[in-house]
């Protein structure tokens, strides 16, 4: 089965704040054409799945999406000089329907909005996707649950204004990147495609809670930036990160030694934070 990037659109490939129906007004985000073509090259399927409420609320069609598509298309292809017969974008899914529309035909929730998974799995069923080999890129909350739903590995983009240490204790997301360019780059090194050495195998590891210690979402949100602080400091690439109320669940690329001493150091860090606030150890075992 094929490995997939799916991608938002608006303010990920293009930039756009609001509903837009005109061809004309399309504009790239600076380095998405070349962070596209790099991943296409290493072999993703790329495949765009965008919400396009403003057809529910009128402001343009089905047709004018369509053709927002096909400039995009164009522009893109253009910008990074792709020569290649096949498109550079497999696949463009979007989603009309918004509950709150104007549009009768179009006023309704649909498991195809996301944050709901239903794009991705649409499209992993017309190309043969295998969403655990893939990845989600977006600038929005939602497009990382709808990622993290469809069992993909997820990158969330910076908006302008938006501090990355907030973003990264506040999101979801396996990795947040500045833009769709080193977004691309972290794909690549993740997944051993950038020409460092790559594991053949990966390891997992888990690190279970005392008690109800992770309950708070705040609690969880530090530990994953920090088990995202210390794999970058120590160059590991940690491929999946799970922070749930009864733990964390670690995959690495590497051999088993190194997430056991990912997973030791986070313990360590962690212990520190808590007890600097007067908490007790978060680890069960301890």
């Amino acid at each position: 089965m094929q490995s997939a990037v799916f991608l938002d659109r608006d303010n990920t490939i293009i930039a756009n704040d609001g509903d837009l129906g005109d061809p004309s007004l399309v504009r790239l985000m600076p380095g998405a054409a070349w962070g596209m073509r790099a991943l296409h090259e290493a072999g993703y399927l790329l495949i765009v799945v965008t919400n396009q409420g403003g057809v529910a609320r009128g402001a343009y069609g089905e047709v004018d999406v369509d053709a927002v598509h096909q400039r995009t298309a164009q522009m893109l292809e253009d910008a990074c000089d792709w020569k290649r017969s096949v498109p550079l974008v497999r696949d463009w899914i979007s989603c009309p329907f918004h509950p709150q529309g104007t549009v009768d035909a179009y006023r309704r929730e649909h498991p195809w909005r996301k944050p709901a998974p239903g794009m991705l799995l649409e499209a992993a069923t017309r190309h043969g996707i295998d969403c655990t080999r893939s990845w989600m890129v977006g600038d929005q909350d939602r497009d990382v649950e709808a990622g993290r739903a469809a069992q993909c590995r997820t990158i969330r983009l910076r908006r302008a204004g938006e501090d990355e240490k907030d973003v990264r204790a506040s999101s979801n997301a396996d990795f947040v990147e500045t833009d769709l360019l080193h977004a691309s780059h972290r794909i690549l090194r993740a997944d051993g495609k950038d020409g460092a050495p790559r594991w053949e195998s990966t390891s997992h590891t888990r690190i279970l809670a005392k008690d109800d210690m992770l309950h708070a979402p705040a609690t969880r949100d530090i530990i994953a930036a920090t088990a995202h602080a210390i794999a970058e400091r120590e160059g590991v690439s940690l491929l999946r990160l799970d922070v749930e109320a009864w733990g964390v669940n670690l995959e690495i690329a590497g051999p088993e030694v190194v997430a056991m001493g990912l997973a030791a150091e986070l313990r360590r860090n962690t212990n520190l934070w808590a007890a600097a606030r007067g908490l007790p150890s978060l680890w069960a075992g301890e």
